[in-house]
């Protein structure tokens, strides 16, 4: 646990070091929450809705039959920026998990690391859970923010439609395992490439499935509930037990520190 708890402490203080790590933890959850505020606001303000997809949504849930058509907009556009906090701990970590091997192999400060007794699995569990915690902290912190703005700037019908059990499972479950895939998988793919840029391209592509099912119901073709999150938690949890263990196998130590240049 102490070796673990090393090599933590040892990636924050390289992250903190790094501007550009920094900057790219922070900056797409500063605009995923001014974008979604800022279209949320405007939807308020008697903006013109297209009233058959107004009808479309009311025929996909009957609690939205009785409502006005802005607020079954703002409902639906918030339903939209939510599935936008559960791309951003996808997004958010992959920079650091891209660089926790390739950036340490640049910079030559990998090679004596894998020269302790540290096991791989206790080196890349390490390394997952220094990624994940503070993605982890963004998501959440950028959830609460946005929250309250809608309480603020919706009415109680608009705001609990948000903060309700179904999207508190989704932050509170799925956005954490969502985050330890995307690092498990980054570590992965940076175990076997030596390029930063396309460790980050090939892990990026995890957010399509997400970005799919957004669509899916911004096109009215399907509405999630409380039992579809729940059953995405339970696959999403054996995605990441499966994606560790193959990090686990992909990993070689020998070879990063005799061939990998």
């Amino acid at each position: 646990m102490k070796k673990m708890w090393a090599i933590i402490h040892k990636e924050w203080t390289e992250v903190l070091k790094n501007k550009l790590i920094m900057y790219t933890v922070l900056l797409p959850p500063v605009l995923f929450l001014v974008i979604s505020v800022a279209m949320l606001y405007f939807t308020g303000q008697g903006v013109d809705v297209d009233p058959a997809e107004v009808e479309m949504y009311r025929r996909l849930s009957p609690t939205l039959t009785l409502l006005p058509a802005t607020e079954v907009m703002q409902i639906m556009l918030a339903q939209q920026f939510l599935f936008m906090f559960l791309m951003m701990p996808l997004i958010v970590p992959l920079t650091i998990a891209s660089f926790s091997i390739i950036g340490e192999k640049q910079q030559r400060s990998l090679e004596p690391l894998l020269a302790t007794p540290v096991t791989v699995s206790q080196l890349l569990l390490g390394k997952v859970i220094a990624a994940v915690i503070p993605a982890v902290f963004v998501t959440w912190l950028t959830f609460a923010i946005f929250a309250f703005a809608t309480k603020l700037l919706t009415n109680p019908t608009v705001f609990h439609s948000l903060v309700n059990n179904m999207w508190l499972l989704a932050m509170s479950i799925i956005a954490p395992l969502f985050c330890i895939l995307s690092v498990s998988l980054g570590v992965m793919i940076s175990s076997r490439v030596n390029d930063t840029r396309v460790a980050q391209q090939i892990g990026g592509m995890i957010v399509l499935p997400v970005m799919g099912l957004g669509l899916l119901q911004t096109a009215g073709k399907i509405l999630f509930t409380l039992r579809t999150f729940a059953l995405g938690a339970m696959l999403v949890m054996l995605a990441d037990i499966i994606v560790f263990y193959l990090s686990v196998k992909a990993f070689q130590r020998e070879t990063i520190l005799t061939h990998w240049k």
